[in-house]
């Protein structure tokens, strides 16, 4: 017969090494876990380290770009001062420049005005210039007339005396008068008797024929020519000298002004200096 406790002994070993089989299965189980789970841990310790080296980087990253974004902050916050000085310097230099620009305007109106005023005196002036010399020049062509006149006179009144001279002579008898009278009163007598027989041809004057010279120069703003007729062929002041081109008459010139070989001559209108050169022909007109 069985012993029960022997039985039951048994059974108690079995469940003992059953519960130790079990709990060293769990003790692996457990070991392996706590294995992976340390790992684990450890990887994520890792990972937990790296992220805080990380984040300790982008944090010192962030102090540097907060203390860089300070400073920008502060520069632009000086150059925003900076600006709103020169903000407020240009203001003021606008409005100097404003007040300078009116300033100018004025100026300039009142320069305008006067410059306006100054062309207006000095076309005055120059239309009283144009007027004085016009007048000088009539008051030089009447004198160079006048003067012409007085010689004429001159030789007139010189000619009248002669002729005085002549008749007081020939009022005295024949034997008071001088050898020369005497000479010529024959003459006549004799003149008087063969007037019949004798004839004097007529003295015909040709301009083309009188002295002749050439245009050295031609003054067309002045209106006058240099020729070269001069004292010793005859010229004076107030001769009139005809200009031709070979045979084409161009027009009348008045002598001005005399020299021993030169003359100059002021273009008698509507003669112009247009139509005149140099080397054209002068004949003295008598």
């Amino acid at each position: 017969m069985t012993n029960p406790r022997g039985k039951t002994l048994t059974i108690f070993v079995v469940l003992i090494v059953i519960l130790l089989a079990m709990s060293t299965a769990i003790g692996f189980f457990l070991y392996h876990q706590e294995g992976r789970t340390r790992k684990a841990a450890e990887r994520d310790l890792e990972q937990s380290r790296a992220s805080e080296t990380k984040l300790q980087g982008d944090l010192k990253e962030s102090r540097r770009l907060l203390d860089l974004a300070e400073d920008k902050k502060k520069e632009a916050d000086d150059r925003i001062n900076s600006l709103m000085d020169e903000m407020e310097l240009n203001e003021g230099l606008r409005k100097e420049l404003k007040a300078e620009n009116a300033s100018l305007k004025e100026e300039m109106a009142a320069a305008k005005k006067d410059q306006t005023k100054f062309t207006t005196e000095l076309e005055e002036a120059e239309r009283r210039h144009k007027q004085a010399t016009e007048l000088f020049k009539s008051e030089q062509d009447k004198n160079n007339v006048l003067q012409k006149t007085v010689k004429e006179l001159e030789a007139a009144k010189k000619e009248a005396e002669e002729k005085i001279v002549r008749m007081n002579e020939d009022l005295l008898p024949y034997h008071q008068q001088s050898p020369e009278k005497q000479i010529s009163t024959e003459v006549m007598a004799a003149a008087k008797k063969d007037k019949s027989r004798v004839e004097l041809d007529k003295i015909v004057v040709n301009p083309n024929e009188g002295t002749r010279g050439k245009v050295l120069s031609v003054d067309k703003e002045a209106e006058f020519l240099v020729c070269n007729l001069g004292l010793r062929q005859g010229i004076k002041n107030g001769d009139v000298l005809g200009v031709f081109r070979g045979e084409e008459f161009l027009g009348d010139v008045r002598v001005s002004r005399v020299q021993d070989e030169l003359s100059a001559a002021d273009l008698i209108p509507p003669f112009s200096s247009r139509k005149v050169r140099k080397n054209d022909s002068v004949v003295f007109k008598p």
